[in-house]
Parts: structure tokens; sequence; C-alpha cells
């Protein structure tokens, strides 16, 4: 399935008699991550084109003259472009001459590429000159057009780029350009090395990474790394600085002091407005004699006081660790990435797990150590190291199994890193936890979460055996995010040994996704469940996907009941289609749920794909609830519970509550006594009444039963059965003793709570 890039904004639709591709998203993608100062200014470069599926654009008119970066042009193809600051400001130098602004703005646009023109009009908007062509992807050597934007951030947040234009074919689209946030500098370290108890070494810790906020703020500055606790550096001459800027730094420690390093970077190499970013390397530490297991070292980093100078606050790292165990392991301190349900991945898809060994040479063994994951996770794929397969190891489902791991032979210890590509369960939610074991001591990591791409909700529909248009509840499907259900993607919904007659409305309560909804009444061209084949299912089909997560909701739902279905619950599913392409020789799954899962035996038996068996999913496994079976069968049964209580004007049916005209009351002759009508009616039969002969009739499966007011005696088939008291009519309704009543309708499960005077019959 295409996965949507979270550089793409949407498109605002128009309602145009414009071909549909007209309305996809002009691609705008932000080059270069920033973190910048609030206030500063700074360079980012964006990227313009026309999407795959957008139309060219064809409303242009001719360029003659110099372009942005100084070139001289003839005859270009144009259009315009309108590009608005939120949260910052085109930055310039002359606050009182606009064509200064301007052409400050163009004169730093060295990178710029089918830019013809910038008209900077405000200090938040400014007008620029495309090249269409190479906006349409249709220029010789380009097929972007690049933008280099010179902002001033504003208040702690991000700051957008909003594109539009008058043209019809250039939709409106916005990018995050940096977030801004307080401070100078970022200062992170990539982890902590880890230190073994009572060994006698020296390690490189891991990396630490500086960025600058604010644009030439170490240009000539010192800063200082100041080791705390019962560590000391080693030698500083090996540390080094890795940076696309040229810029250049020394290190060396202070005299007489084994726990301070003073870093000194030189003024050549920045560039103004351009935020610079080094990695510092190469720096060693060693535990002194006082160190013990549980010993933490970090590292402040701080400008130099001794030089005056006071550009950043102090950033604490903490850097390594003393242990008493031979192996440890831990897990990328990041954002658990989302897998989504169903979803067949070919990527790695979890954070990276780090196997550490401390001293020795113990994981370079032939035991085994394995990787397990839950059940309802597959593996579909692993890397250790950055290559994929490299050590000797095979996978069983959820299980990754290892052996003979070392690095290499001249290597006396194993450390490694492990990624994977896991698959989920159309039916699995939930945190991804791995459970390191074998040789491996029993560790549990968090390493990703599932989301379902998509729910699906219907509320309980208790319903009376018909045979035709039997009325059910709406079914509602939620998008988890824009785009996750494509165009042509559908959703096929059955409900077991039923058949859907009316697909009823539908309706897009949130978002923009654009729907069909049918009834297929000889079942989709699909690889079904058995059961699902030759029935008429609801096929939800999409005829363009969403650019806001949508909510669908289907309503006035009828549904076909066979006489002969027995009292119970009956599920809805959402039924797995996969269409067979027998050009292409494949199978296209119904939709991004079904993506992992295959009806076809021999593709789920195959070791090495990860695929599942589901056939369907549950979404309610008692939808459709029938609460009294067929009027045909040799008898009326039912499973709906009703409760009514002596004097209320309500009782409760099921789940519902029905109002009484007439509520329940006790006799002279301390009998409860019952409205025929309302709790006939209730558990599905039918109530006349015959004013001449003031008899009540009651109609329930087969059973004919009638009564006379004022009688001791009802009639059941025409046989006589004796009654506790008389019928009785009071307020327009004909009453008879509890009892009584729930025999003649076959009820057997009578009781009675004295304290509420409550009876509940089921």
């Amino acid at each position: 399935m295409k996965r949507k890039l979270a550089l793409l904004i949407a498109a605002v639709m128009t309602v145009a008699m414009v071909p549909a591709t007209a309305f996809a998203s002009t691609k705008l993608t932000a080059v270069d991550e920033i973190t910048v100062a609030t206030d500063k200014i700074f360079t980012s470069r964006v990227e313009l084109s026309k999407s795959n599926d957008q139309v060219d654009v064809t409303e242009t008119y001719k360029y003659t003259g110099k372009n942005a970066a100084g070139d001289s042009v003839s005859d270009v193809d144009a259009f315009d472009v309108y590009v608005t600051l939120t949260n910052g400001t085109f930055a310039y130098e002359d606050d009182d001459d606009d064509k200064a602004r301007s052409m400050e703005v163009a004169a730093n646009m060295k990178e710029a590429k089918g830019i013809l023109d910038v008209d900077v009009q405000s200090d938040t908007k400014a007008k620029i000159t495309l090249n269409a062509k190479m906006f349409n992807g249709k220029h010789t050597g380009s097929e972007t057009c690049v933008l280099p934007l010179i902002v001033k951030a504003g208040e702690v947040g991000d700051v957008v780029a909003t594109f539009t234009s008058n043209v019809k074919a250039f939709k409106k689209a916005s990018e995050v350009i940096a977030t801004a946030q307080t401070g100078k500098v970022t200062i992170e370290s990539e982890g902590v090395k880890t230190f073994v108890e009572d060994a006698d070494d020296e390690k490189e810790i891991k990396d630490i990474t500086i960025k600058e906020l604010t644009p030439a703020v170490l240009a000539g500055e010192d800063i200082k790394l100041k080791l705390s606790g019962n560590w000391e550096f080693a030698e500083a001459g090996d540390v080094t600085f890795l940076n696309e800027s040229g810029v250049k730094a020394t290190a060396s420690r202070v005299s007489g002091k084994d726990n301070e390093i003073v870093i000194t970077f030189d003024e050549t190499g920045f560039t103004p407005n351009m935020l610079t970013e080094m990695t510092i390397s190469g720096i060693k530490l060693k535990a002194t004699k006082k160190c013990k297991a549980g010993d933490v070292a970090t590292i402040t980093v701080s400008s130099n006081p001794e030089e005056g100078s006071k550009e950043f606050s102090n950033v604490k790292l903490e850097v390594a660790k003393m242990v008493k165990e031979a192996v440890t392991y831990s897990v990328e301190d990041k954002d658990l990435p989302v897998i989504w349900s169903g979803a067949y991945n070919d990527d790695e898809n979890t954070l990276k797990v780090s196997v550490e060994e401390n001293t020795g040479d113990i994981l370079n063994t032939s035991r085994k150590a394995t990787f397990t994951f839950p059940e309802g996770i597959k593996i579909a794929g692993y890397k250790f190291d950055g290559v994929s397969n490299a050590l000797d190891a095979e996978v069983d489902d959820n299980v990754l199994t290892i052996k003979n791991y070392s690095k290499n032979e001249e290597s006396d210890k194993t450390d490694f890193d492990v990624e994977f590509i896991l698959n989920a369960a159309p039916t699995f939610t939930g945190d991804v936890n791995v459970v390191l074991g074998g040789q491996f001591d029993d560790v549990t990591l968090k390493v990703a979460t599932v989301k379902a791409p998509y729910t699906i909700t219907a509320k309980t529909s208790e319903v009376l055996i018909d045979y035709r248009y039997v009325p059910v509840n709406d079914i509602v499907i939620t998008e988890a995010e824009e785009g996750i259900l494509e165009e042509d993607d559908k959703i096929i919904l059955g409900v077991e040994k039923m058949d859907f007659e009316d697909a009823g409305k539908v309706e897009v309560t949130e978002g923009d996704i654009d729907v069909d909804v049918d009834i297929d009444e000889d079942g989709p061209d699909a690889y079904l469940l058995e059961s699902a084949r030759n029935k008429a299912l609801l096929t939800v089909t999409v005829k363009d996907e969403s650019t806001e997560a949508s909510t669908i909701v289907i309503s006035g739902l009828e549904l076909y009941l066979d006489r002969t279905l027995p009292v119970g619950g009956y599920a809805l599913q959402n039924i797995g289609g996969w269409t067979e392409d027998r050009q292409e020789n494949e199978y296209k799954p119904a939709n991004i749920l079904w993506e992992n899962s295959s009806p076809i035996k021999e593709f789920y038996d195959d070791e090495e794909a990860a695929i599942f068996k589901y056939k369907a999913v549950t979404v309610n496994d008692s939808y459709v609830d029938v609460i009294t079976s067929a009027r045909d069968q040799d008898d009326s049964t039912t499973n709906k519970k009703i409760i009514i209580t002596v004097g209320a004007s309500t009782m409760a049916v099921g789940t519902e509550t029905v109002n009484l005209d007439a509520p329940a009351y006790i006799n002279s002759e301390n009998y409860t006594m019952l409205p025929v009508r309302a709790i006939s009616e209730a558990f599905g039969a039918t109530v006349n009444w015959d004013a001449a002969s003031r008899t009540v009739t009651v109609l329930s499966g087969q059973r004919i039963i009638s009564m006379t007011i004022g009688s001791r005696t009802m009639y059941i088939n025409g046989t006589p059965v004796a009654m506790n008291t008389t019928a009785a009519i009071v307020n327009d309704r004909t009453f008879i003793p509890v009892r009584d009543l729930a025999n003649s309708l076959g009820i057997s499960a009578i009781n009675w709570t004295e304290a509420s005077g409550t009876v509940t019959l089921n």
C-alpha cells in the first residue's frame, strides 16, 4: 500500500468541472530539518513540483529578464505563486527599502532552481515567479523548483510556509520549514556507554551532537566539557569533529585536570543565516578505582567561563555507566514507531535494539539466543548492524533465533544492533514488546506500537423475526489518518446467515473521503469466506481518498432474515477480499487491513512470507440479536428480558426503555397484574381486541391465546386454562396475573423482588 509522506499537505478541493486528477496535492517538501532559536534568521530550502497524479500547469505567461539567481532568461513559461509565513517574517537588512528587501531575499538564492523572480510584498507575504516547465517536471536536468527562504523565526513553535496561486492546477500546500525554540544551541548524546566493574579498560563514548539554533553562535568560541563522577578523560588528541560546513575545531585537556576538556572553534566555516551541526567523536573515558556498579558518568557542556563567554546555558549529558552484568540490552530513546494492523511491511518499522557485551567473549558461542514477539505479530525481516541477515539466524513466525553471532573472528566482544520488519495481524493493536531469551537474560523491551488503520463500530440491533427489510443500526467507519483508505479500496461487510436488502444512505460526517455503498447480490469477485459467498454483502468502495481523516456513517440499513433462524446473536464481519488480477497474475487486497492476510493456503504456509490466514474480522459478535423465533415454528421462544415495576410508568425491554400508559398494580387478592398488550408485544406477539365480546386475542408463534374480561378462564389453542383471578380492565387496558400471562406465552423464568416490587420475565 502507498504510504503518504508526512511532508505532503493535501490540497483544498473546490467543486469545479475539472478532471479528478486536478484535485491532487501540489508536492511541497522542506529539504532542511531546521531547529532555530526564536527571533533568529535562518535559511530553509523548499521544493515545489507537480505531483504524479496532478495535471500540468498550463495557465502561463512568458518571462524575460534575470532569474532570481542572476542568470538572463528569455521567453520562459512562467506562473506566479504566493508564499505566506506563519510565525516568521522574511529577513532583510534595510527596513526602509522594499527593493533592498526583495533583492536581499533573491541575492541569497545560489541554490535556487526554477525561480524566475521574487517580490517580497510584506513581512509575511511574497510573490514567487516559477518556471512552469520545471514545476511540471518537463525541464531537462531538473524536475523540481527549489526556493531558499531566508526567514526570521517568531515565537516558540512551528514556522510554516503556505503556498497558493490563482492558477487552478496549483493546489494550496503548507509545510513546516523550521521549529523555533528558546536557546542558542542543542547538545545531545547518542547514548550511554557501558563499563563493567573491575574491568581495567578505557572506552570511547558515543558521539555528541551540537546543533546551532543561532547562526554562527560558536564561531571563535570555546566550550568546556567537564566530567563528573568517579571517571576521568583519556588523552584528548584523538577527538574529531564531523560536519558538512567546513568548521574546524581543536580539543585539549585542561592542564592538571583529568576531568576537563576545552574545545576551540575557528571562525572560518560558519555561514551567515546557516545553522551549523557537528558531531564530536573519539572522546575516551576510563573509570577510577573508586568507580562501582551503578555509578554514572555525566559531562556538563558549557561556554568556557574562563574566556568570559556565556553563549548558552549548561547542558548535562549522561555518557557512561558502570554495571556488574557482562551483557546489557537497550532500545533507542525515540517515539515508538507505528505499525498498522493488517499492513504488509517491507522496511524496518521498530526501534533499534542494542546488545552490548561488556567483557569477555560471552556471546560468541554456539548456544542460541532468541527474540520473541507476541502472538499476532510475525517477523517479515530483520537487519543486524545495518546489514540484512548478517548473522546466523532463522525465523519461525514471531521468534527470531540467532547463534554463532560474533562480529568477526578477531573480535573479543560481540556488540550488535538489530531492527525488525514486523507484520501485525488484522486483529492486533497495542504495544509490541520483544522478549530476549535463551543465551540472553530474560529482558522485555518495547519496540513499536500497532494501531488499527480504521475502525468499524455498530451497536446491537434487537429484532423480531420477519422475512424482509428488517431495520438494523448504523455502521460507522472511521479512518485513523488521512488517505489510509485509498481509491478503489473496498470494505466488504456481511452478517452471519443474513443478507443485506437495503444499503441505506451514506454520509461523511468528518473529513472529505468520497465513497459509494452498494449491495453485491452475488458477492464480489474475490476470495472470501465460504459463508460469505453467494450472499448479499454490503460493499463500501472508495471513489476518492481523503485529505483529512474521515468518518463514514451508513444508516437506514435493512436485512433479510430467514424464518428458520434460531434465537441468538449474529455477528457483523469485515470480510477480507482479495481480487485476482488475471493479467498481472497477482492478488490485490481489498484494503490495508488485508495486505498481510490471505485465504490461499499456499500463501500463508510460506515460511518466509509472514502472512496471516485471517479471512474476516468480527466487528460486533451480536450485531443482530434475534429475540423471537419465527411464527411458523411450533412454539414461540425468546431470549428477551423484561423488567417491570409495580406502579412505574416505564418498563425495561432488553436494552430499551418502553413507556406504559397503564402501570402494573397489585389487586385486592394480592396478585400482581400486568398489562397484556404491552408485555405480549414486547415479546413479539400480536394482540387483537374485540369490543363486542370484550375478548383479547394474543397470537404468539403458533399459539392462539384468548381471554374475556371478567372470566377466570383463558384458552390456549382452544384448550381452557384456569387463571388465578379474572381478567380486568384498568385505564382501558386488559390486565391478568403475572404467572398466567407468562405461562400463556411460554415464559418459565419469572422472578419477583419483594423489596422493589419488580417482576423480571426472561
